[in-house]
């Protein structure tokens, strides 16, 4: 079975200093060892390691079946190293009746996460995460099982958690991507973990995603998937995936660690020298063992070669005429945008996937640049049907149509939006191209207050979720020459230039929870591009690469999705971006 090298009296965590030895330098396939054979390792079914933080203490499952051979029946192990060799291993005094797999111990080692198939008074008795915790006098408790929807009526496999106290896990509940899929439920900051959300479409897929091992910082992620066409052996390889800026790396198969048999349960220490995993070798044998392997230069590997991240983007309209400018309901059910597909401009409304299409304005003149109102029912657009573009307020229901007063003369209103309670709008009047500001107004109209004043071209004010700030792109402060994204701060009035570069930086949007702001990039005689950057104006990174460009980002008021108008066989369309 492998590389098999006893280490019945080494120290398991010497292996820290033997990565050079590890590593095959020369060779396709990494060196592997053995944890302590004949003793952690031996001829019975061991798999699924946990260390504690100071690599003093092991909990491991063991199986007297036979691996392959229908549901195994599993005991949670605990073994200690007392200084020169691992105690033999026991079960632990919570196991043992019940099947009981997947242990997981907490850095604290007081808390340890495990799968069983126990009963309870909450749920049929299936697959689920159990917890059990230490008391004062260092003695396992009693085990709880987690609460739904943590748990499900599914199975649920391999709780693991980060540094930070959020836990991962996989399942095969309904509403996945494939047969198994991987989840998080993050930590509220008081101990309490929210309602787990699917880790995406980047490492969820298809076939089946299933255990997992999660780096402490919560950055690096190795899980186990099934039935992929690139996998080594049909059943399950070890697939590594990186975090970078809360998107995770397109996963890449560690083919110089997987077999022929069964790869899974990966555990990383907390100063990612070593990676412990299981293998059953080849697809003919019965047993798995527990083996541990040099990470420091599998991490340098596949940290270098880490693919760009997809975007996933769909078309939700495709004619030969303009449409525009579009924005989620704030439910995400419904799509609102302007088309210019009935001869002039008007205002439309869709479902969210691009169909039932429904023309909500009609009338002869242009009516323009829509946006919703926070409950969903209205929405504010320009119209130029009194002879020059005022505001107007549509109710969706009965299409009743009320114009708000004009409170500036001669400037007109563009790009108007309602604050998140609805009593406000912020909103561009323009007296020229290249002069205008921003203005606060109340729900009918009135001028609340003028928020900029620098006589340059300043446009497009979105709110954020609190309704404390406002972002828009201004030239105040480069002679009127390039475009810049700013932040107000509504309570201090402070402003703060997010971008700085030689570009045109314009139409920001922010996510849903307003930790991020999405916005367009073009340099002049360029098709412009989307860009996410930090709520601060720090990690700016470029999401799409379409040499005919994209514009006007506007975010779901939920989900990690942006539309987009984006220019496509010569007019523009409305697409769908998925991170």
């Amino acid at each position: 079975m492998g590389n098999r090298i006893v280490k019945k009296n080494a120290a398991l965590f010497a292996l820290l200093f033997m990565g050079s030895f590890l590593l095959a330098q020369n060779s396709t396939k990494i060196s592997k060892t053995l944890v302590e054979e004949e003793n952690i390792s031996t001829s019975l079914v061991e798999y699924s390691s946990s260390f504690s933080n100071d690599a003093k203490e092991l909990y491991f499952a063991r199986s007297r079946q036979e691996w392959g051979k229908g549901n195994l029946k599993s005991a949670i192990y605990h073994s200690i190293f007392d200084g020169e060799n691992w105690t033999k291993p026991k079960i632990t005094s919570f196991s043992g009746q019940y099947d009981d797999s997947d242990p997981h111990l907490t850095k604290n080692g007081n808390i340890l996460y495990f799968i069983s198939d126990r009963p309870s008074k909450n749920s049929i008795q299936s697959s689920d995460i159990w917890v059990v915790k230490k008391g004062d006098s260092g003695v396992w408790g009693t085990p709880v099982r987690l609460p739904h929807p943590i748990n499900s009526k599914n199975r649920e496999y391999s709780p693991r958690t980060d540094g930070k106290g959020n836990l991962y896990f996989a399942s095969d509940r309904d509403g996945g991507y494939g047969q198994g899929d991987l989840y998080v439920a993050m930590n509220d900051g008081q101990g309490r973990l929210k309602a787990p959300t699917n880790m995406g479409n980047i490492i969820n897929s298809s076939t089946g995603e299933w255990n997992l091992g999660i780096s402490s910082d919560g950055n690096i992620l190795i899980f186990e998937a099934s039935q992929k066409k690139q996998n080594v052996s049909p059943y399950g390889d070890l697939y590594i995936s990186f975090k970078q800026e809360d998107t995770w790396t397109i996963p890449q198969n560690i083919k110089e660690l997987n077999t022929s048999g069964s790869d899974l349960y990966p555990f990383l220490t907390d100063d990612l020298k070593l990676l412990y995993f299981t293998s059953s070798d080849s697809l003919k044998s019965t047993d798995t063992n527990i083996y541990v392997t040099d990470f420091a230069s599998i991490l340098k590997k596949y940290q270098t070669n880490t693919p760009v991240t997809p975007i996933n983007e769909k078309c939700l309209t495709n004619n030969s005429f303009e449409d525009r400018y579009a924005s989620y309901s704030p439910n995400g059910q419904n799509i609102l945008f302007e088309s210019n597909r009935d001869g002039n401009w008007e205002i439309y409304l869709m479902d969210k996937n691009g169909e039932n299409v429904q023309r909500l304005t009609k009338s002869t003149s242009d009516n323009r640049r829509p946006s919703w109102h926070p409950n969903g029912k209205k929405i504010i657009f320009e119209s130029n049907r009194n002879g020059k573009f005022e505001l107007f307020i549509l109710k969706i229901k009965n299409r009743k149509v009320t114009k708000l007063l004009d409170p500036i003369g001669n400037e007109e209103p563009i790009f108007a939006s309602f604050a998140p309670n609805g009593k406000s709008i912020a909103v561009s009047f323009k007296a020229s191209e290249s002069k205008s500001n921003l203005v606060l107004l109340n729900k009918k109209g009135r001028l609340l207050q003028k928020l900029t004043s620098n006589e340059k071209r300043t446009f497009y004010p979105k709110w954020s979720g609190d309704g404390n700030e406002i972002v828009f792109f201004s030239r105040q402060d480069t002679n009127n020459q390039d475009d810049e994204i700013y932040k107000l701060n509504l309570k201090t009035g402070k402003e703060t230039r997010l971008t700085n570069w030689h570009k045109h930086n314009f139409c920001p949007s922010w996510s849903h929870n307003s930790k991020k702001i999405a916005y367009v990039t073009s340099m002049e005689g360029t098709r412009p591009e989307i860009y996410i950057m930090d709520a601060d104006g720090s990690n700016q990174i470029r999401l799409t690469y379409n040499k005919d460009g994209e514009t006007l980002p506007n975010w779901h008021p939920t989900e990690n999705k942006i539309l987009v108008t984006a220019y496509r066989n010569g007019n523009y369309e409305i697409c769908e971006l998925e991170l």
